[in-house]
């Protein structure tokens, strides 16, 4: 037993080390940015692929994704919107939900368009993978040649 009790002793008074500070006195990692890198792609089509999403309404699509991915805290890598499909890379913290995050960005885009004036209707469910840091750089280095 004598081993039992150093070992939980060593356990109950085992500190953390202090986090790393800067020279100006602010840590070096802030807490609301996390650490952990959770990269994914997601993809989506409208009903049926049709090619619903004109030219000239790809932009304002793509610019309300990022402001939609921006409020639900989620960091746009990159996003591309093609007549049939939206493709975005993004960024997620661990706590975020893939489904909840992925309904939002449909529903939010969806309606944008349509108070605008364009019928675009997304399809129901969506595609994802997860990416590593290599990955989402070459990806988002071909989604942005292509545009």
């Amino acid at each position: 037993m004598p081993t039992r009790e150093r070992t939980t002793d060593r356990i109950r008074h085992h500190r953390p080390p202090p986090a790393a500070v800067r020279v100006d006195g602010e840590p070096s990692n802030p807490p609301e940015r996390s650490a952990h890198r959770l990269y994914v792609e997601v993809v989506w089509s409208t009903v049926d692929r049709l090619p619903l999403i004109a030219s000239e309404l790809r932009g304002s699509i793509e610019a309300q994704l990022i402001a939609l991915c921006r409020r639900l805290d989620v960091e746009p890598v990159a996003v591309r919107v093609t007549s049939s499909r939206a493709r975005l890379l993004l960024r997620f913290k661990p706590s975020h939900s893939l489904g909840a995050v992925v309904a939002s960005l449909k529903l939010g885009s969806q309606d944008a368009a349509m108070l605008a004036g364009w019928p675009v209707r997304w399809a129901r469910g969506f595609a994802a993978l997860s990416l590593s840091v290599t990955e989402v750089r070459r990806r988002a280095r071909r989604l942005t040649e292509h545009s």
